[in-house]
């Protein structure tokens, strides 16, 4: 992974522009990585990842007897209309 420094970063945000298609890039801010920029591709593979991981973990409580999504929509609009 390439990295530099904030500075670096604000004088040559056209490159890294291009470099961030081949890899991600690592910016420093007083010598401490605070961002890492990525492609939108690679961003839209983490969301994805994300979205995997949560529709698991409802399965998972739906399976321990957890209310399913319905039945938690139903729930909440009993509440809403007192």
């Amino acid at each position: 992974m390439l990295t530099m420094n904030a500075k670096e970063a604000q004088a040559h945000f056209g490159s890294i522009m291009s470099n961030v298609i081949k890899e991600p890039i690592a910016i420093k801010r007083y010598g401490k990585t605070t961002a890492v920029v990525i492609s939108y591709e690679e961003y839209q593979k983490f969301q994805n990842l994300e979205d995997l991981y949560w529709s698991l973990k409802v399965e998972e409580a739906e399976k321990e007897g957890y209310a399913t999504h319905e039945e938690s929509v139903s729930i909440l609009n009993k509440i809403l209309k007192g």
